[in-house]
């Protein structure tokens, strides 16, 4: 095998990789619209040609964007939640809101303030995402939210599921909006205050879940889950 066929793959990789970070920053200052291929390419020091190879189209990058980090997050997620019900029969410790949330919590909050651009993307994309990313984070989100909200429900019997989904949604944007300020709240770079901090959130999103609705289900309407989306 040549030198070049060793080196190329890696080669590619930091290209691939140079365009993500490139984009993560661009897109989250600026949104889908206000950035251009060519600029970014550019600024990541890559021709316009490597782009198209890479992803195909502005649209299939700006997924991928998300989709990097929220694989390994969702990844995480559920091998913390195994781990946490495993505890449960082999070390008698019950499961609790607070540990679930937990679980829920932790790798996206480590991820932002690993990557602070992210942040900035996330909250861009918070209320109006574009229409073809709303249907891809659907797609990659929705599993994995669905598994924890069923745990959730086993532990939350007397708070109707409903109300459970609408606070799992308030807790998402909670966690969003706390990570994004994280950078400015931060004194240095502290584990410790950084763990801190992250308790607090848990702790608040778990008395909230676990808090008598404030309008019994008797005199509300139910609330809506998300309308389908289509295939593509």
């Amino acid at each position: 095998m040549s030198k070049k066929s060793v080196l190329q793959p890696a080669e590619n990789q930091e290209t691939t990789n140079r365009l993500l970070d490139t984009a993560e920053r661009l897109f989250g200052e600026r949104g889908y619209d206000g950035v251009g291929m060519r600029e970014l390419a550019a600024q990541a020091k890559a021709n316009l040609g490597a782009a198209t190879y890479h992803f195909g189209s502005k649209k299939a990058l700006y997924i991928e964007t998300f989709m990097r980090r929220f694989r390994p997050i969702n990844a995480q997620r559920m091998q913390l939640l195994e781990a946490a019900q495993a505890e449960v029969k082999t070390q008698g410790r019950p499961l609790t809101v607070e540990k679930v949330i937990d679980c829920l919590a932790r790798p996206p909050y480590v991820l932002g303030l690993e990557h602070p651009n992210f942040n900035a993307l996330l909250a861009r994309n918070l209320l109006t995402p574009p229409a073809f990313l709303h249907i891809a984070l659907h797609r990659e989100l929705g599993p994995n939210v669905e598994a924890f909200i069923a745990v959730l429900r086993r532990l939350l019997r007397d708070v109707p599921e409903d109300l459970i989904r609408l606070r799992v949604m308030f807790s998402t944007g909670s966690l969003l909006m706390f990570s994004q300020q994280m950078e400015r709240l931060r004194p240095a770079r502290d584990p410790k205050f950084d763990e801190s901090m992250l308790k607090e959130l848990v702790r608040f999103i778990s008395v909230g879940l676990q808090s008598e609705p404030a309008v019994p289900a008797a005199s509300r309407s139910p609330f809506p889950r998300p309308p389908k989306l289509p295939r593509a």
